[in-house]
């Protein structure tokens, strides 16, 4: 059930999150914006990289999507 969710519903919810956390940085509160990033840097760094070559996705391909979008965009990846 989650799977199916996060595949239907993540990529929005990240956009909306990165929206409502940029328009907080613009009033001079950055870190939830930073945090979201670091998160999303390091599930690049980590995971993302291997779901990605085991998949034979490109590399600028994988890291704009993890950067963007996080573990919405490799977890329903690595269950096909």
């Amino acid at each position: 059930m989650f799977l199916k969710l996060t595949k239907w519903f993540g990529k929005p919810i990240c956009v909306v999150l990165y929206a409502a956390f940029a328009a907080l940085a613009a009033k001079k509160k950055p870190i939830p914006l930073i945090v979201l990033f670091a998160m999303h840097l390091a599930e690049t760094l980590t995971i993302g990289r291997k779901v990605a070559r085991e998949k034979g996705v490109g590399t600028a391909e994988w890291i704009a999507n993890c950067l963007a979008f996080g573990f919405t965009w490799w977890l329903p990846l690595r269950s096909e």
